[in-house]
């Protein structure tokens, strides 16, 4: 691949304040909200002044989920802080998700949630015309797929698959078609092709690839097709998550997919890409920086991870909740269970041995500190660590039950090893960083 350096940042999830982010309602919404809505604007823009300091690169990709939830005034405030850096030298390419059009656009004001107007889907190639749009070399209409050339030698295939009357995360034939169409193209023409996505295409980590909505559709048919066809990079968000995966097809062709986190909310981070000249690919993630909020003391990391840590708990007691009669009789249990339990107390009900030091932890903590450090990628617990045998335990103790279930989690002939895709997921055995990495491409 050509040389080239640009800036990646994903899921801005931005939210007009005016709309209003206030009471009761919102509160509870926000119990269990990953990332920030009131404080987006503020992270935005110290993120953009500090990548306006960077004289030397000039390229920003924003792959989608812009907005917080489709609002029409939300896109308003976010195209104009795109105006603001583009001004500065900057040259900006976005794509739209699932998360920037529709009519489900919400806001809250006096203690409740309120409709207000979204944006449509139509309108949005035209709202962001001078951030890839408008000097696009190729568009496709249905998806709004585009390609740009973003600097000598090199062009960006931006795959748009969360489109209005297609299925979400799903590319069909046609978009296949005309994705190969304008990979031959730019090697006809000479030039080298990267790839971008609001999904990823490889599931971030192993268990994802049980769960529908965190990948592509049919992924390592799409994965197969971007590597044989000679994309050996793609750029992806929409998991909240920073990871970095290979893939090979069958021809033995390989395809790297760096998804990178949620900006506005932890692990906050986003990335640097250079790819040199003599093809080396360098990734390096960067730390949101102190935006002007009150931490209440936490550093700014601190402050992001206690609203993740609040927003994992609050998702799985929320699920808890609900039911009617002695189903939920049966998971209030369940929530008093976990909200008092330590892991040493589980650790007896299911007589198996854990580590001294991780008996007295509470289970809340380890499964809140095992939820993020999945996301921050570079999971720490692997084969050797307490929490990894803890786990390693609890899923053999489980092992009749984890049989008689992976025949129907195989799908396409693919054999599923639960044990093996848990414990890969809660430590990185890749032998790479998912933070900063560097990899030799062709």
């Amino acid at each position: 691949m050509k040389p080239v350096s640009f800036y990646l940042v994903t899921d801005t999830h931005y939210f007009e304040n005016e709309l209003g982010a206030e009471g009761k309602a919102f509160e509870e919404y926000f119990s269990r909200e990953q990332y920030f809505m009131k404080e987006s604007s503020d992270i935005l823009k110290t993120t953009f002044s500090r990548i306006a300091e960077d004289k030397e690169t000039d390229i920003v990709i924003i792959p989608g989920d812009l907005t917080k939830n489709g609002e029409l005034e939300s896109h308003k405030s976010f195209i104009k802080e795109l105006y603001a850096l583009k001004e500065k030298g900057k040259k900006i390419y976005v794509i739209t998700a699932g998360h920037d059009y529709g009519d489900d656009s919400f806001a809250f004001k006096n203690d409740v949630r309120i409709s207000v107007e979204g944006a449509d889907f139509k309108k949005l190639h035209e709202m962001y015309k001078d951030f890839g749009y408008g000097d696009a070399l190729a568009f496709d209409e249905p998806t709004h797929s585009y390609v740009a050339q973003i600097c000598d030698g090199v062009r960006m295939l931006a795959i748009c698959c969360d489109s209005e009357n297609q299925p979400k995360g799903a590319m069909d034939e046609r978009h296949l078609l005309w994705a190969e169409e304008q990979i031959k193209k730019a090697k006809e023409d000479g030039c080298s092709m990267f790839a971008i996505c609001h999904y990823p295409i490889i599931p971030s980590v192993p268990v994802f690839d049980l769960v529908g909505d965190t990948k592509v559709k049919e992924w390592r048919k799409i994965a197969s097709f971007l590597a044989d066809n000679g994309v050996e990079l793609i750029l992806t968000g929409h998991m909240h998550i920073q990871s970095i995966n290979e893939f090979y097809s069958e021809k033995g062709n390989r395809l790297i997919d760096v998804c990178t986190s949620c900006l506005t909310g932890s692990p906050a981070k986003y990335r640097k890409i250079t790819v040199d000249e003599n093809s080396v690919l360098k990734v390096t993630s960067i730390d949101v920086e102190d935006f002007g909020c009150d931490t209440n003391g936490l550093s700014v990391q601190e402050y992001f991870d206690k609203q993740f840590e609040r927003a994992i708990l609050g998702k799985i007691f929320h699920a808890l909740g609900k039911g009617k009669g002695f189903v939920k009789f049966l998971k209030n249990l369940g929530v008093k269970f976990i909200k008092s339990a330590t892991v040493g107390t589980l650790s007896r009900l299911l007589f198996i041995k854990v580590d001294k030091n991780l008996k007295k932890k509470k289970l809340t903590e380890l499964i809140s500190d095992i939820g993020m450090c999945i996301f921050a990628g570079d999971q720490p617990y692997v084969e050797g660590t307490p929490e990894y045998e803890a786990v390693y335990k609890f899923l053999k103790r489980f092992s009749f039950v984890i049989k008689k279930i992976e025949p129907k989690l195989g799908k396409n002939g693919v054999k599923i090893n639960l044990e093996e895709m848990l414990l890969n997921t809660i430590g990185n055995n890749k032998g790479f960083s998912d933070a900063n990495a560097e990899f030799k491409l062709k």
